[in-house]
């Protein structure tokens, strides 16, 4: 049974190698998958071609939290990580994606709430853009240096959900430390403007944001800071940075309410 478990493993190795579209990621691929093949708890997501993100455990050396909000949820990337990182906190999904999302409610069943919307600072209906690489689709419309630097292209639209995070999460409702994990491809900055109800509640956010214009009309990395400040919450570092050349593109940024 373990020789044919861990046959199943290699073979979604194999699967996940086939999607490599950059040399600095394929490195991060491989790597991550041959970590999560070490870990026998992690190898039915690698069956279905899910790949906990283990990049993110040195922005959470020795931090602890009893509730994780995971924003751009996609296949359970950062869930996975998440569930074996923090195994008792409450942990909310949300991913509006039908394929992503039915992946990940597969791995996790009820050891996590999902929640089939999009986040953002108004409710209602919205177009998510779908690109080829379907963890990269956005609310937002590709711009031509996300094609270009991760060649890749929209291919299509679809009609989501759209809700304020403060609408579905109240600050009663969490039980503290709480962590906000966001990665939507550019939309940051409203997810945030649309969570101010409940800010005052979190402890420690941890988003992707852009150096340059990824997608048309987005927000920058320091647009987001500014923002955080206002709630007293502080950039404590820096993780996971791409790069084009000598210059910086996006990362992944932890905030905390320990000023540095």
């Amino acid at each position: 049974m373990k020789a044919r478990r861990l046959a199943v493993s290699f073979c979604a190795l194999r699967r996940e190698l086939t999607l490599l579209w950059l040399p600095k990621r394929m490195m991060k691929r491989i790597g991550r998958a041959l970590h999560a093949l070490a870990v026998p708890a992690y190898w039915p997501s690698l069956a279905r071609g899910v790949v906990p993100g283990f990049e993110h455990g040195p922005a959470f050396a020795s931090r602890k939290f009893s509730s994780v909000l995971d924003v751009g949820a996609n296949k359970g990337q950062f869930a996975m990580f998440a569930r074996r990182r923090w195994p008792v906190a409450r942990l909310i999904c949300f991913e509006p994606l039908p394929g992503p999302r039915r992946k990940l409610s597969r791995l996790l069943g009820n050891r996590a709430e999902l929640h089939a919307i999009a986040l953002g600072d108004e409710d209602g209906e919205a177009e998510m853009h779908l690109a080829s690489r379907e963890d990269s689709s956005s609310l937002l419309a590709l711009g031509d240096a996300q094609k270009r630097l991760f060649s890749m292209n929209e291919e299509r639209v679809l009609t989501v959900p759209v809700c304020r995070l403060d609408d579905i999460v109240r600050p009663g409702d969490l039980v503290r430390p709480t962590l906000l994990k966001i990665d939507v491809q550019g939309f940051e900055f409203e997810v945030l403007k649309g969570a101010v109800g409940l800010l005052d509640a979190v402890d420690e956010v941890y988003v992707e944001c852009s150096f340059v214009e990824l997608y048309v009309g987005q927000r920058l990395a320091a647009d987001v800071a500014e923002f955080l400040q206002g709630f007293g919450l502080f950039e404590a570092g820096r993780f996971n940075i791409c790069r084009e050349g000598d210059t910086a593109v996006q990362a992944d940024f932890l905030f905390t309410r320990e000023a540095t």
